[in-house]
């Protein structure tokens, strides 16, 4: 019995280290979170549209098929400022001030001209970008205390409309040329964007953290008033800095 109390000692004072580390590292991962933080956010979006006819005495259901033949998804981005509001570890609140691209364009399609000649195009497609900025208001839920950290949120963005610009593509067998010009159409000023994401929050350092948040964002109101309209949505990988102010 003799021989074995020093190791058993030294097993409980292991143990009791190994413990006092543990809280120590728990503590650490979560006594320095600061209520408020400010960051940057970066998303490239793979960009589409949904249509949807909205007067019945319009042609059935020909011009969405005629369209989705035509027409395929583009790549877009959204950036901007966020600024967040930490409640507890588990539960905080979001919003910001974000500048983004959306839309659409058509397939590339081939020129068809009778008799044609060495300067006319071989193909041309068209590019639809929406420009808004958006004002989002998420709530963030977040698990786990170590610097690699899970969350979810969920979320409405406001979307103001800017501009809308249509590129078009003209290939031709020497050259591609692209020429963007700025439209008039009597677009919505005003979208709702219910957006959900889910992601990882990995630490720094005591004032900074990263964050890697791929997020779906849906267009619930119409872009236009038209017989056949357009419902704008996005998906992306959101990438964001924060710092503690």
């Amino acid at each position: 019995m003799r021989t074995l109390k020093p190791l058993t000692l030294a097993l409980l004072a292991l143990a009791s280290l190994g413990a006092y580390s543990q809280n120590t590292t728990t503590e650490s991962a979560t006594s320095d979170a600061k209520p408020f933080q400010i960051g940057i956010s970066l998303s490239p979006d793979i960009c589409f549209r949904t249509l949807k006819i909205h007067d019945e005495d319009a042609a059935g259901d020909l011009p969405i098929k005629l369209r989705n033949d035509m027409e395929t998804a583009k790549i877009g981005y959204t950036a901007g400022l966020n600024i967040r509001y930490n409640i507890n570890d588990f539960f905080g609140l979001e919003t910001g001030l974000h500048y983004s691209n959306k839309g659409y364009k058509t397939k590339m399609t081939d020129v068809i001209i009778w008799q044609p000649e060495q300067s006319d195009p071989n193909k041309m497609g068209f590019i639809f970008n929406f420009h808004y900025i958006d004002l989002p208001v998420k709530a963030t839920f977040t698990f786990g205390t170590n610097p690699l950290r899970f969350f979810t949120s969920l979320g409405l963005t406001a979307n103001i409309f800017l501009i809308e610009t249509e590129t078009e593509i003209l290939v031709y067998s020497d050259r591609t040329d692209k020429t963007t010009r700025r439209t008039n159409y009597d677009y919505n000023k005003v979208n709702i964007s219910p957006t959900i994401g889910i992601g990882i929050d990995y630490k720094l350092n005591s004032s900074m953290n990263l964050r890697l948040e791929p997020t779906f964002r849906y267009g619930a109101m119409k872009i236009i008033d038209t017989p056949l309209t357009t419902y704008l949505y996005s998906g992306g990988i959101v990438i964001s800095y924060y710092f503690n102010l």
